[in-house]
């Protein structure tokens, strides 16, 4: 016999509630407390067991993948293998709660089979490395081997179905590495995509189209035209806005070159995203800001630049959520994002390394912008090599998509992206699929190759906020 009193356990930060382990039974059944202060979320999850909250006191809502439910002390919430699920305390008291979780293979198997098998043709993307390292333990245990025993697994089941990736070329942290050591970006992207390449052929991942960008004169062409095209956008404007500058160098900082505390979140943040809540940022509006080139804090300038209006992309955004079956957390980062309400991003900045922006000497094209439609000449390189007709400038309904990336990754692959192909190609309705990884966590704090874990021989890892160390999706509260 145990007993365990709630008012008397220590809890700890899970999820980003309060809960405690009570311990686990025969099965795989666990046990644990939870407590959800007013006014606060848990985060999103889903796994393959089945779980039940019993509610002890308190009052709040219970949202899953089919809508949302009013819930208070006495009411149970069952949910469903793999069914999403959050948390809300709605109320003016604490919601204090049991969770009780359980295996059930069958119905876990029989949850697995009612999703539907898609037929192809299937292109299954691993977010593109940035070419500033080697892979590392994260990347490889999250999206590149998700991607291929995904691919895998369609290509035993009859489906077309391929595995395309690349090497970022132009990301300004291929610079970043190239000034540290004393190289040119160029080498610098050419080394690690070679080095990228041999470590995936070492893990035997399977990669049917691996895209290197730099010196595609037809890649930057497609680009140049996808350019031209975003600026007749009704939802691009040139404007007049800040930017942020180095005090002392004068130099224009964004993404390695600077970073502060989110304005969503007030978590550490790099320059342009936050890795610990997914909220992407100005630059100019992280707080207690530094800049990588000098100790004095950075001053804030203006800039007349296109930029994206996402606010009159909204629309488009929740449509196509919606029909994509995005998971809970990424709509829980769009609807974060439309409460900012207007918010444009510049989809240029000041560089010496990137592909040149028509129009604008001394800038270039964003990389973010310019890995959307280098998906799509992924797609046309592919079918160079298998004698296909796919058309990166004519994508087609036909297509499906589906994305393996980090969650720090979210803003820019399923808020980004798809505004801008409806910008840019409005005769086409992307049918993309994501999954989302999280970062490991060790001793509390994230598994990091900054932090010196995980290193193998092979180098010291392309920057975690690109592909992240991650896991194949968050564990349920309490254990």
């Amino acid at each position: 016999m145990r007993k365990s009193t709630f008012s008397r356990t220590e809890l700890s930060r899970t999820f980003g509630i309060d809960m405690a382990a009570l311990g686990t039974g025969s099965a795989g059944t666990g046990f644990s407390f939870g407590k959800v202060a007013p006014g606060v979320t848990s985060e999103p999850h889903r796994h393959d067991e089945i779980e039940a909250f019993v509610v002890l006191s308190g009052a709040g809502k219970v949202r899953t993948d089919l809508g949302e439910i009013s819930v208070a002390a006495g009411d149970v919430v069952l949910f469903h293998p793999f069914e999403a699920h959050v948390l809300h305390n709605d109320g003016l008291e604490n919601l204090n709660f049991v969770d009780v979780y359980w295996c059930d293979g069958k119905a876990a198997l029989e949850a697995a089979a009612q999703v539907a098998i898609p037929r192809g043709p299937i292109f299954v993307f691993s977010t593109p490395p940035t070419p500033n390292g080697d892979l590392h333990l994260g990347h490889l245990s999250g999206p590149y081997l998700g991607a291929d025993v995904y691919t895998r697994f369609l290509r035993m089941k009859g489906v077309e179905a391929y595995h395309l990736t690349g090497s970022d070329d132009y990301q300004s942290y291929v610079a970043t590495r190239a000034d540290a050591d004393q190289s040119t970006p160029g080498k610098v992207a050419r080394h690690y995509a070679d080095e990228i390449r041999a470590t995936l052929a070492l893990l035997d991942c399977e990669v049917h189209s691996f895209l290197p960008t730099l010196g595609d004169s037809a890649y930057a062409e497609f680009q140049a035209a996808c350019f031209r095209s975003l600026l007749s956008s009704t939802a691009v404007d040139l404007r007049q806005s800040p930017a942020l500058f180095d005090a002392v160098t004068g130099d224009y900082l964004y993404e390695p070159d600077v970073s502060g505390r989110c304005p969503d979140c007030g978590g550490s943040a790099g320059g342009n995203i936050c890795e610990e809540c997914g909220a992407p940022n100005l630059c100019h509006d992280l707080d207690a800001v530094r800049s990588r080139h000098s100790a004095e804090a950075p001053v804030v300038g203006f800039m007349r630049r296109p930029e994206l209006a996402l606010e009159r992309c909204y629309v488009n955004i929740d449509r196509h959520l919606r029909a994509s079956g995005a998971p809970v957390r990424i709509m829980d980062l769009f609807a974060r994002l439309r409460q900012r309400g207007d918010f444009s991003v510049p989809i240029i900045h000041p560089s010496d390394w990137g592909l040149p922006a028509e129009g604008f000497p001394g800038q270039v094209t964003w990389v973010w912008p310019e890995m959307a439609f280098g998906f799509l000449y992924n797609i046309q390189t592919l079918a160079t090599s298998l004698g296909r007709d796919w058309n990166a400038a004519l994508p087609s309904n036909d297509w499906q998509i589906v994305h393996f990336f980090g969650f720090d990754n979210s803003f820019y692959h399923a808020l980004l992206y798809p505004a801008l192909y409806a910008e840019v190609f409005s005769h086409w309705t992307p049918r993309i699929r994501y999954h989302v990884n999280e970062f490991y966590l060790l001793d509390g704090q994230k598994f990091s190759t900054s932090r010196g874990q995980g290193l193998g021989q092979r180098g010291s890892g392309p920057k975690d906020s690109r592909c992240c160390p991650s896991s194949f999706g968050p564990d349920t509260p309490g254990r």
